[in-house]
C-alpha cells in the first residue's frame, strides 16, 4: 500500500509523509508506521490492513496483542474520525498516485501535571539495607524459581505441579511472541507441535497436519544432501508474528544458492547471488510426444508445439476486450493465472472457468443456446449431428426454417404417415447440414480461434 500521513496539530502546520508498506502497525513504539508518542497508547497498539478497504485492527478487552484470536476490526469510512486513545485518525480522499491518506491528530493532550520527582525521595539498595550482590542473586533465583521451576513443573509432572498450576504460574512464561495467524486455533493447545516437552519441534508434528503439502524439491532432483539435517522448523518459524512462517528474503535462498556445487555436487541448477539482479532464467515445463521436457527460457529454438494459439498482445490489450456478458473489460495476468492453495504454483486454465464466458461453443445460436463440449471433438459433432436429426424429424416451423434456410417443419409434424423416401430425405438434410456446421465450427468461426485444427 501507498499512504499518504497527514500529521495535524494546534501548534504547527500539517505535516505529510508518504509510507509504503504491506500494513500500518499503529502505537507508541518508534518502529511504528503510524507513531502516536503518547503515554496513554501502548507500544503496539493495532494496526491497519488492506480488506477490500482499510481496516483497523486491535486485540479485545485491552489487550494489547492484536495477534491473538479475539480482535477486534473496524472499517475505515471516508470522513469519520477512528479515536485511537486521545489521538483521532480520519480517512481522507486518496490523492493522485496514493492508495489512501489518513489524517492523524492529537484530540485530547495531555493536561499539565505536578513534577513528581520532586514529590519523592530518593530510594536506593542501601536506604534499604541491601547490597548489590546479594540483590543479584535474590533476583537471579526469583527468576529461576517463577520463570523455569515452577513452569517446569507442570510440564514434566513434578510435586509442585498442581500447586504451581492453581497459582497460575504454567509454561506460558516460555511463550516467545504470538503465533501467525492460521495456527491461532490451536494457540493454547502447546503439545499440538511441541509433542516432547524441551525438544525441538519433530517434522512428524508438522507433517499430521500438512499431509496434502507438495515436495519443496521434485524427489528425482535427490536433494537429500542440499538438506540433510534439515528439519521443517529451520525455515518455517512460528512464534513470530501474524506473517506466515515462510521467509521470503533474499537470504533464505542465497544461502545456499549462492554456491550450489559446494553443498550438493550433482545439482545441475546455476548459481544465484541476488534474485533480482543475478538470476538465470527459469525453466519451462513444456509437453512433447515423448512427455514433459524441462528447458531454460533462452534455450536456442525453443517452441511449444501444443497446438494452441493463444495471443496475450490481445487479451492484454490496455484498451480491453470485448465480453458478450459484462461489455469491455481489462484483463490482467491474474484474471486467468491465479495462485493454487499452496501460493508455490497456480491453478489449471480452463475452457469454463476463463475463457468461455467470451469464447462460447454455440452453433447454431438463432435457434437454441445450447454448445458443444470442450475439447472432446468426437462428442462435439455428435451433439450436433443429434441437434439437426432431431430438427428434421420434429423441428417446430420456425426452428426448421432458420436452421436449415428452406420453408419447412419436421418430418413427423407433417400430416400423414411419412414413406421411407422422405424419412431418407429428411436425415440426408440434417446430415448435410451437420457436416457444414461442424466444418465451421472447428475450422472457421470457433475452435480455430484458439487452436490449431
Amino acid at each position: 500500500m501507498r499512504i499518504q500521513l497527514v500529521a495535524r496539530s494546534a501548534q504547527r502546520a500539517p505535516v505529510k509523509r508518504t509510507v509504503v508498506a504491506d500494513w500500518l502497525r499503529v502505537g507508541r513504539n518508534a518502529s511504528c508506521e503510524i507513531h502516536l508518542p503518547d503515554p496513554r497508547v501502548a507500544l503496539d497498539q493495532g494496526m491497519i490492513v488492506d480488506r477490500d478497504g482499510l481496516v483497523y485492527l486491535q486485540g479485545e478487552g485491552g489487550s494489547q496483542n492484536i495477534t491473538r484470536k479475539s480482535v477486534t476490526s473496524i472499517r475505515l469510512v471516508a470522513g469519520v474520525p477512528l479515536e485511537v486513545g486521545p489521538y483521532r485518525i480520519t480517512l481522507l480522499p486518496a490523492p493522485p498516485g496514493f492508495d489512501a491518506a489518513l489524517s492523524v491528530e492529537l484530540a485530547r493532550p495531555l493536561e499539565p501535571r505536578e513534577d513528581l520527582a520532586s514529590r519523592t525521595g530518593r530510594l536506593t539498595l542501601g536506604s534499604l539495607g541491601l547490597t548489590k550482590r546479594w540483590a543479584a542473586w535474590a533476583w537471579a533465583l526469583t527468576v529461576v524459581a517463577v520463570f523455569l521451576a515452577l513452569p517446569a513443573g507442570r510440564v514434566l509432572d513434578l510435586p509442585w505441579a498442581q500447586a504451581a498450576q492453581q497459582l497460575g504460574f504454567g509454561d506460558a512464561f516460555w511463550n516467545p511472541g504470538p503465533v501467525m495467524l492460521a495456527h491461532q486455533p490451536i494457540e493454547q493447545k502447546c503439545a499440538s507441535c511441541h509433542q516432547v516437552a524441551v525438544e525441538h519441534v519433530k517434522d512428524g508434528a508438522c507433517l499430521e497436519c500438512h499431509q496434502s503439502v507438495g515436495h519443496h524439491v521434485g524427489p528425482a532432483l535427490q536433494p537429500a544432501a542440499l538438506f540433510a539435517g534439515a528439519r521443517c522448523s529451520t525455515c518455517h518459524r512460528d512464534h513470530k508474528g501474524i506473517k506466515p512462517t515462510h521467509r521470503d528474503d533474499d537470504k533464505l535462498c542465497v544461502a545456499c544458492h549462492r554456491d550450489l556445487k559446494s553443498k550438493a555436487s550433482a545439482a545441475h541448477a546455476a548459481d544465484v547471488s541476488d534474485f533480482a539482479r543475478d538470476h538465470p532464467p527459469f525453466r519451462l515445463s513444456l509437453p512433447t510426444e515423448t512427455g514433459i521436457v524441462r528447458l531454460r527460457a533462452d534455450a536456442p529454438g525453443l517452441a511449444e508445439k501444443s497446438n494452441l494459439i493463444f495471443p496475450h498482445a490481445t487479451h492484454l490489450d490496455p484498451a480491453g476486450v470485448r465480453s458478450p456478458m459484462q461489455g469491455r473489460m481489462k484483463l490482467e495476468c491474474r484474471s486467468c493465472h491465479q495462485p493454487d492453495a499452496s501460493q508455490r504454483g497456480f491453478e489449471p486454465v480452463s475452457m469454463p472457468k476463463h475463457c468461455q464466458e467470451c469464447h462460447a461453443l454455440q452453433f447454431e445460436p438463432a435457434v437454441t443456446a445450447r454448445e458443444v463440449p470442450h475439447g472432446k471433438p468426437a462428442a462435439a459433432i455428435t451433439v450436433i449431428e443429434e441437434f439437426y436429426a432431431t430438427l428434421a424429424l420434429r423441428g417446430v416451423r420456425d426452428s426448421f426454417q432458420k436452421a436449415f434456410g428452406v420453408p419447412g417443419e419436421g418430418l413427423l409434424r407433417r400430416a400423414g404417415e411419412p414413406s421411407a423416401d422422405e424419412r431418407r430425405g429428411a436425415l440426408a438434410l440434417a446430415s448435410r447440414k451437420a457436416k457444414q456446421v461442424g466444418e465451421e465450427l472447428f475450422q472457421v468461426r470457433v475452435c480455430a480461434t484458439c487452436h490449431e485444427v
